[in-house]
């Protein structure tokens, strides 16, 4: 990691302390992702299956290949070391912490 990017992601996203407060030089970025099922996607290849007798491998080899799910939510954040081991947030509250950091680039 560069120093530009470093100084980005140089604030822990759950106390707001700088990285180096704790005094490891050490630090998590995590990357969440929220995912969502296609129904007509899963009824089409659900169907297939159906059409080839039940025979999976068959169905995926003749299937278009098409997405399952959609990608709903990408936040990546940065925890320090003290807030890593001694937190416990629901994932949903880590990713509204990621979401406010504006000024951090998504990848």
């Amino acid at each position: 990691m560069k120093e530009k990017e470093l100084r980005a992601v140089a604030k822990c996203a759950i106390c707001g302390k700088s990285i180096g407060h704790t005094g490891v030089p050490l630090f998590w970025r995590v990357r969440m992702q929220r995912w969502g099922l296609l129904p007509s996607a899963i009824r089409r290849q659900s169907g297939l299956e159906q059409f080839f007798d039940g025979h999976v491998t068959l169905a995926q080899v003749m299937g278009a290949n098409e997405d399952m799910a959609k990608k709903m939510l990408s936040v990546e954040i940065t925890v320090c070391e003290t807030c890593a081991a001694e937190e416990q947030l629901p994932v949903m509250v880590l990713a509204a912490h990621g979401a406010k950091q504006p000024d951090e680039a998504q990848p």
